[in-house]
C-alpha cells in the first residue's frame, strides 16, 4: 500500500510503499507530460520538501545518472 508523504502539483510526488521511497518525477514534453518513478536512497530518505524540489530537477536534468533506479513495470 502506497502512502502519499508530499505532493508538489506538476513537479513530484513522493510515495511510500513497505521499506521503500519512491519519488515520481514529472517530466515535460511538447505536447504531453509522462511521470517515472525512482527508488530513493542514502541521505535523500530524509529529504525535506525544499530538497525533494531541487532532487525532481536534477533528475529532469541528468535522467541518465538516476536511469538505474527508475521503476518500470
Amino acid at each position: 500500500m502506497r502512502i502519499e508523504i508530499y505532493k508538489h502539483n506538476w513537479d513530484f510526488i513522493l510515495y511510500e510503499e513497505g521499506n521503500n521511497k519512491i519519488f515520481r518525477v514529472v517530466f515535460y514534453q511538447s505536447f504531453t507530460d509522462t511521470s517515472k518513478e525512482f527508488i530513493l536512497k542514502g541521505d535523500e530518505l530524509n529529504y525535506d520538501f525544499e530538497q525533494l524540489k531541487k532532487l525532481a530537477e536534477d533528475i529532469r536534468n541528468n535522467y541518465e545518472n538516476y536511469k538505474d533506479r527508475e521503476i518500470t513495470e
